[in-house]
């Protein structure tokens, strides 16, 4: 891959997509990281009987969800030098066991800075297998 500058770069450039499957491994090896065990996440059995939403299912962590999306950026930018200086995020429907959820990025802002400062702004948003946005997050990348 091309070395990512600011320079290099142009607005409304697609990054690479991510997709990751979810099923209940990932959701408890992401409680496990978070130390979030809330049963919502971790107890099959108890998320049937609550029923929450209708579905009967766990839903992932929202922080799984942000994981993914900012692994569009990082993949993308770390390897030439480029990081993240500001995330914001925004969880819209649960992801559940069996979901594959599609991760994509898009430059829609560039902020020319002193050397070293200059950063663009990246929009990211997670899809379903479905097609139903999940989260959206808009994530601040500083590139030389």
């Amino acid at each position: 891959m091309a070395e990512v500058t600011f320079d290099s770069v142009q607005l409304d450039t697609q990054l690479p997509e991510i997709v990751r499957e979810v099923d209940q491994r990932v959701i408890t090896r992401n409680a496990a990281a978070s130390l979030d065990y809330n049963p919502i996440h971790v107890k099959p059995a108890w998320a049937k009987q609550v029923d929450l939403l209708g579905e009967g299912t766990t839903i992932a962590h929202g922080m799984c969800t942000f994981s993914f999306m900012t692994s569009v950026v990082t993949d993308w930018c770390a390897p030439s030098g480029g990081f993240v200086s500001g995330l914001e995020s925004r969880f819209i429907r649960p992801v559940r066991p069996g979901d594959t959820i599609t991760c994509k990025g898009v430059i829609r802002e560039k902020h020319p800075r002193q050397a070293g400062k200059s950063f663009v702004v990246v929009e990211l948003s997670a899809e379903s297998q479905r097609g139903q946005v999940v989260a959206t997050a808009t994530a601040r990348v500083v590139l030389r």
